[in-house]
């Protein structure tokens, strides 16, 4: 990453670690739209009469900055102006004000009485360059021209720093929801977030609880988390949901950034706390089940799809059985390539448009050429990255783990911001000294990648020099921070507590690298690691 950019992206940082929660609400409350939310146990009012109504639960999770669609196979893929556009033709929805509109606008007439509630299962932001780059703030505008209510807190949210944190939380004007966060340092106390929010649908009232993972520090990069701690899931639950039942809402709903094989026998163990809906997140894959009856639905990853959940509600009915019937659809976001059936917003275009133009600015210089493409799970794409790591740092290895490598390479040119969009996280390079034997235990890590080690005769390894590894020789081993101190379950801290800090942003060696490769379409990128 060149200077400038650097630069630009240090005083955006400075600048929004200034903000407060009391600016948070502050601006929240001054928004005059319909999704202002309710945090308190204070009981619901006693109107004289409340009709039955439906309303519409629009949850999605792990947007991670994936403004843009893609396409696959001719077909388009999602997109935030898409599902957008799709909400409000299909499910009557009423978007936010359009990016750099005042938020004291008042909303449209057709919104005085929506029946849709946008609900998120956290990891907004980390995706794209076009997310990244900026830090998470044109995502966090595209939640607000969306219409987000309210999101589970999920382990990426700090990738930006805390500061980040607070000026996208404002500019989302969404209520984040964590009921097993605690905040341990008294100096933090703008990160307490609220267990639950109770938000009002056509006169009748929806609870909202959060919950982030319990693994929120060993799946980030756990410095971040400093002054905070992630209560068990369960043991949160079991006290938050009794609290938010105690404010009346008609209807009771979780929203957790917490994957679906861990949430199942939470819920199949507690019917008494009568969920109408659970919307899980964390890991990438569509589910939907039905535990004791309550929906458990994570529709997938990336804004290609959402969930659709109709609660039938008659708030004449005793409390916690007020929710009639509660049905659920996983809607694809996608149509073929040059045929959209619904336009697109058009203010959601307008402003992606905006900051895909700063982006081209900052990272469009092309470094590179792939004539094919490079798989995210692909060994091309490992020692793509891992091998730039060995040659610029002049190392023995390289390692570092699957999930860090987040998207493809697409075919075409590769430009700067392609290697943000592979490697969205803010991580540094750390050399650490390491023996063999470690070298050998970090190898049957199911996320590992090691990059200049091959099997040899005999069951053995070798390096690409040809020398066999030694279990009790010291090689120089190449990762990053997050790995370092922990993440994923890895050991390289307790294997050498000394290691060499570099400073480097794990990506400039791979632009540089593949800089000085100089590649083209008669002499491809990909071509080099087959």
């Amino acid at each position: 990453m060149s200077a400038a950019p650097a630069a630009r992206r240090s005083r955006a940082a400075r600048g929004i670690v200034a903000l407060s929660l009391g600016a948070y609400v502050l601006l929240s409350l001054a928004a005059c739209d319909p999704r202002e939310a309710t945090t308190s146990a204070a009981k619901a009012p006693a109107p004289a009469e409340r009709a039955p109504a439906a309303i519409t639960l629009l949850y999605t999770t792990d947007e991670h900055g994936w403004l843009l669609p893609t396409t696959e196979k001719d077909t388009v893929l999602g997109g935030a102006a898409e599902m957008l556009a799709v909400w409000i033709s299909r499910e009557g929805h009423c978007a936010g004000p359009a990016p750099g509109a005042s938020p004291r606008l008042p909303p449209l007439s057709a919104c005085q009485d929506p029946s849709t509630l946008a609900l998120s299962g956290g990891d907004n932001w980390t995706g794209p360059a076009i997310s990244s780059y900026f830090m998470g703030a044109p995502m966090a505008d595209a939640m607000a021209r969306m219409g987000y209510a309210a999101s589970a807190f999920g382990n990426h949210e700090f990738d930006f720093g805390r500061g980040a944190f607070l000026h996208n939380r404002t500019r989302s004007r969404a209520t984040y929801l964590a009921a097993n966060l605690r905040v341990t340092d008294p100096a933090l106390s703008a990160f307490a977030l609220p267990s639950f929010a109770v938000f009002e649908r056509r006169g009748l009232r929806i609870g909202v609880v959060g919950l982030a993972t319990a693994r929120t520090r060993e799946a980030a990069t756990a410095s971040r988390f400093e002054g905070l701690d992630f209560e068990g899931e369960e043991a949160a639950l079991a006290r938050a949901i009794p609290e938010a039942w105690r404010a009346e809402p008609d209807a009771l709903v979780l929203v957790a950034h917490e994957c679906q094989d861990v949430l199942e026998p939470i819920l199949a163990r507690h019917p008494e706390w009568r969920l109408s809906f659970v919307g899980a997140g964390h890991c990438h894959r569509k589910t939907e089940l039905r535990v004791g009856g309550v929906p458990l639905v994570n529709p997938g990853w990336r804004m290609r799809s959402y969930a659709r959940v109709s609660l039938e509600i008659d708030p004449r009915r005793p409390l916690q059985q007020r929710v009639v019937s509660a049905s659920t659809e996983v809607v694809d976001v996608a149509h073929p390539e040059g045929a959209p059936a619904v336009p697109p917003d058009e203010a959601l275009v307008k402003a992606t448009a905006g900051w895909q133009r700063a982006l081209d600015a900052a990272l469009g210089e092309q470094i590179g050429y792939s004539s094919d493409g490079m798989e995210r799970d692909s060994a091309e794409i490992q020692r793509w990255i891992a091998g730039a790591w060995r040659d610029q740092l002049g190392v023995d290895l390289a390692i570092l783990n699957k999930d860090g490598i987040r998207q493809a390479v697409p075919r075409g040119p590769i430009t700067k911001a392609t290697v943000f969009s592979v490697l969205p996280f803010d991580n540094k390079l750390v050399i650490c000294s390491l023996r063999g034997s470690d070298i050998l235990e970090t190898l049957r890590h199911r996320d590992a990648v090691l990059v200049g080690l091959s099997p040899s005769a005999g069951g053995r390894y070798a390096l690409y020099d040809g020398r066999l590894l030694d279990e009790d020789r010291r090689y120089t081993v190449a990762t990053i921070d997050f790995l370092y101190y922990g993440g994923d379950g890895f050991r390289f801290q307790a294997q050498d507590p000394s290691p060499r800090w570099t400073g480097l942003d794990w990506r400039a060696p791979v632009i540089a690298w593949t800089q000085a490769l100089g590649t083209s379409s008669s002499a491809p990128l990909d071509a080099r690691f087959r």
